[in-house]
């Protein structure tokens, strides 16, 4: 009878890399500054080496001489010496360490693995739970994408980064040098001129706000708030119009009120700046059908994506946003609008306050994890209504004064004719009631309601100087 012979498979490991980089820090202090700056003692697969890289990097942050010696004089007082072999194990890690020119690539190496075994504790967990049939799926989804996700992020990024190395072009966002950074902009600068070099971020296609918000930035959360018909969503859809159309930046749509049909209908509006009701029942001349066809064939070469799923959980929108960003590299998200969407499911939402808590926190950790700026509508309360000129304020945020603290920007819309058709007809008014990173105020709008469309206010200047065109009519001549 023959035995069968069973193979535990060890995790993914290099324990000669593990040697090499802890003999080079004994015996090198570039190489033990270098390690400790990169490494972490849970990127150690052997416990030994875990306990020896601890003391190492002690005496790194401690700014402190780290050689065989006094290593194993520092093990010896934590009672760890003869755990990690003996002074006799320490003297073999600087003998094999050899030279040090490459430790780098042994940093590398040693990464690498951890970030496989991570990846393998992630499956391990997410196997235990699937395996335990719990009923909110969408939960477990959302929570396995998430630890794979901050896999992904964390695999090339320390816990700290050196000013120098931002400077210097390494681990900056842009990838660039500052200097050279700043050339590049010095030379925009002086090719387009002060007015086309204001704004750093994503250009909202409103030039006055741009001035104020420095556009749309990476990261950021904004709440773009109003009452119901104040034209909540024809702006948030204008500002996703803009970015797309104009910025050629990839957007998604996420649409819990109307349909994606509803949706593409309003943006041909737009586009096209031919009425709606004239689309809808086909009352459109020869000029305005062109005009129609001309906008959809610009819209076809241009990625906008609408899920417009009613009922959608915040879980799912966060794994839905991450497909999408990694598909399409989406630079821009709308959600429409925040009171209709829903909790993780993960507790009881009696409590509607600590549901839209959660909401508002998992935006702002989605917008910092794909690195974009995302622009929620919301409700406001009714207090509004009751309060004499119908301004909007902070508390009137509706359900959470979370809102209020995990936003960076927060915007409220106002049109003063939908109370009163004589207060300002086709005026808007956008309110910059928080501002993380910039002022506060107003921005005026003009409001095409035929249109869905918001477009700049430009005042209308003063009468103009006509004594030279009536010279003629002088009585003088």
């Amino acid at each position: 009878m023959t035995q069968q012979k069973f193979h535990i498979k060890t995790p993914p490991n290099s324990k000669e890399s593990e040697m090499m980089v802890l003999g080079c820090m004994l015996t090198n202090v570039n190489s033990l500054n270098t390690s400790a700056d990169e490494l972490a003692d849970m990127d150690f697969y052997y416990t030994e080496h875990q306990v020896i890289f601890r003391v190492l990097k002690s005496a790194y942050i401690d700014d402190k001489p780290a050689d065989i010696h006094i290593v194993a004089e520092e093990l010896k007082k934590l009672n760890q010496l003869e755990k990690i072999g003996g002074i006799s194990y320490l003297t073999s890690l600087a003998q094999y360490a050899g030279t040090s020119a490459y430790i780098e690539e042994y940093i590398k190496i040693i990464r690498e693995k951890a970030v496989l075994r991570r990846m393998i504790e992630a499956a391990e967990y997410i196997e235990k739970e699937a395996m335990e049939e719990k009923e909110d799926v969408a939960s477990l989804l959302d929570d396995a994408q998430a630890k794979f996700y901050e896999i992904s992020q964390k695999a090339d990024s320390g816990k700290a980064t050196l000013i120098k190395d931002i400077l210097s072009g390494l681990k900056s966002e842009s990838g660039v040098p500052y200097l050279k950074e700043l050339q590049g902009r010095q030379e925009r600068y002086q090719e387009l001129g002060p007015e086309a070099s204001k704004v750093t971020g994503i250009s909202t296609g409103f030039s006055d706000l741009d001035t104020m918000i420095n556009g749309f930035n990476n990261s950021n959360l904004m709440i773009l708030a109003g009452r119901p018909a104040m034209g909540k969503t024809a702006l948030g859809l204008n500002f996703a119009e803009n970015l797309c159309f104009k910025s050629k930046t990839p957007v998604a749509l996420f649409s819990l009120e109307m349909s994606a049909d509803q949706l593409v209908h309003r943006l041909i509006c737009s586009q096209a700046e031919v009425e709606s009701e004239k689309i809808a029942t086909g009352a459109i001349n020869g000029s305005d059908y062109q005009k129609v066809v001309s906008c959809v064939r610009d819209m076809q070469n241009h990625t906008l994506i609408i899920d417009d799923q009613p009922g959608l959980k915040v879980t799912d929108l966060r794994s839905r946003a991450r497909r999408m960003k990694e598909t399409y590299d989406i630079g821009f998200i709308v959600i429409d609008y925040l009171q209709l969407l829903a909790g993780s499911g993960s507790r009881a939402s009696e409590n509607r306050q600590l549901e839209v808590s959660e909401i508002s926190r998992l935006l702002k950790t989605l917008a910092r994890e794909i690195n974009v700026p995302i622009l929620c509508l919301s409700q406001l309360s009714r207090r509004v209504e009751e309060r004499q000129g119908h301004r909007p304020m902070l508390s009137d945020l509706r359900e959470s004064g979370s809102l209020e603290q995990d936003s960076d920007l927060i915007m409220f819309l106002l049109r003063r004719d939908y109370y009163d058709p004589y207060d300002k007809p086709g005026m808007a008014e956008l309110i910059v009631a928080k501002n993380r990173h910039g002022p506060v105020g107003n921005v005026n709008l003009v409001f095409r309601k035929e249109l869905g469309q918001f477009k700049d206010y430009t005042p209308i200047d003063a009468e103009p100087d006509n004594d030279e065109a009536f010279s003629a009519f002088s009585p003088g001549n």
